[in-house]
């Protein structure tokens, strides 16, 4: 597979945007959601509103299927661990730290590039059922407000709980990046959501004309029903349960995200004994996979939107 899926652009400046799709190679929905968002606008032949890019994060975690090989490419993107990687030896790198730098090289290409806006979009899929919700680094602002165009949960401090993560490096000035989590591993409905997640926001941010895009507009808020059962609008992290392989981690079957949890409910087992909630709240992204280092997050609803 090639690093640069497709990508496509127009006469204007406008906006860039830039899709990444297995940065966990075991998360394939977001590279095949990214083929078909190439293949619609061929069909239609549209013009962009600027420049889409659509790139494989981690090709030899892909290759294998795993979610990485040494280490995972979703939290190695602090300024110590690249300079790190830059300044080793090339005879010396291997694994993530190659993609890491070709990665890194690539997208700051595009950036040079001037854009009015730039978008990056970082496509994933969870262990368990219900993983549809999108990750914003901080409270979304008038230029990701329109994140709230996808019509999933938007959890907004993650990255207080998470390090390294790709969309946290690339929140600066100029760029809105988050990450779209479009459903279960491997299920069918992953890819569709991705797919059409994807074309809705080309349309709300501008980068598409309307007339292409109602049907399938249509299709994202049928599929975003059909999964969705009144989930809260904006959330944020109280709590994250991280492990280790060596700890022998387990969830208790048939959690989901946002499923509510009440203190001193049983949720997971582990060499140890058993894990119960801390504290009140909704239970997110439960590790149901044996590759990982959360093995669950609370969260509870932002009522007020100035937190």
């Amino acid at each position: 597979m090639n690093r640069v899926i497709n990508q496509t652009e127009g006469t204007s400046k406008d906006i860039l945007m830039i899709l990444i799709g297995g940065i966990h190679g075991n998360e394939l929905s977001g590279l095949k959601a990214i083929e078909n968002v190439f293949k619609f606008l061929e069909e239609d032949n549209i013009t962009v509103n600027g420049k889409l890019v659509g790139i494989a994060g981690n090709l030899q975690a892909i290759e294998t299927k795993k979610r990485f090989i040494d280490y995972d490419l979703n939290r190695c993107w602090k300024p110590d661990k690249i300079n790190e990687v830059f300044n080793k030896e090339e005879s010396e790198l291997k694994n993530e730290d190659l993609e890491l730098r070709a990665l890194f090289n690539l997208i700051d290409s595009y950036l040079e590039e001037e854009y009015e806006h730039t978008f990056i979009i970082d496509l994933h899929a969870t262990s368990s059922d219900n993983g549809n919700f999108v990750i914003h680094s901080g409270i979304p602002t008038n230029n990701s407000s329109v994140l709230k165009a996808l019509k999933l949960p938007i959890v907004i401090n993650l990255d207080e709980y998470i390090e390294g993560t790709l969309l946290k490096y690339y929140n600066i000035p100029g760029v809105t990046s988050f990450a779209f989590e479009g459903g279960q591993i491997g299920s069918e409905k992953t890819i569709e959501i991705h797919t059409y997640g994807i074309w809705e926001f080309l349309y709300q941010c501008g980068l598409i004309p309307e007339q292409h895009s109602l049907g399938r507009i249509l299709h994202y808020e049928e599929l975003v029903r059909s999964i969705h059962n009144h989930n809260p609008d904006m959330l944020r992290v109280l709590y994250r349960h991280p492990v280790e392989p060596k700890d022998y981690f387990r969830m208790k079957p048939g959690f989901e995200s946002f499923q509510p949890v009440t203190k001193g409910e049983l949720l997971a087992v582990d060499k140890k004994g058993e894990i119960k909630a801390p504290l009140d709240g909704q239970v997110f992204m439960p590790l149901y996979q044996n590759t990982g280092e959360d093995g669950f997050f609370i969260v509870e609803e932002v009522l007020d939107h100035s937190h």
